[in-house]
């Protein structure tokens, strides 16, 4: 799939997500974070309010879509976030799994309205990100 085709079917994603959730997906993303990585969940132990999960979401956000577009800042941002989250204690392979945790958890948020053309664009975007190094 061309760039801009995945960039258009990420783009619609977000939409249809933001609809779906209320305009906010952090708490559905995180709650299928901790499933998957129970252990996850302690480093929130401070965070009772949600406002680091939802910075954190938000970034995650505003990093893939420059990603996807103009590129001027996400994959850098991508990379230095996970040299911070490492010093901050986060196992690189919990870090790396936060993007195809956001993949999955949207995919069952959209359900039946999930396409073919979204499982590409969403996999082939963030195999690209994990790519980074």
């Amino acid at each position: 799939m061309d760039a801009a085709a995945r960039a258009a079917i990420v783009v619609e994603t977000l939409e249809r997500v933001a609809d779906r959730c209320g305009g906010d997906p952090t708490p559905f993303v995180f709650a299928r974070l901790f499933a998957e990585n129970p252990a996850a969940e302690a480093l929130f132990v401070r965070d009772a309010a949600g406002l680091v999960r939802g910075q954190m979401m938000q970034v995650t956000i505003e990093s893939l879509l420059d990603f996807l577009g103009s590129r001027e800042y996400g994959a850098n941002l991508i990379r230095i976030e996970r040299i911070n989250h490492e010093g901050l204690g986060v196992d690189p392979a919990l870090f790396d799994s936060f993007y195809p945790t956001v993949h999955a958890a949207f995919r069952a948020i959209l359900a039946e309205e999930w396409t073919d053309a979204m499982e590409t664009a969403w996999a082939e975007t963030v195999a690209a990100i994990l790519a980074l190094d």
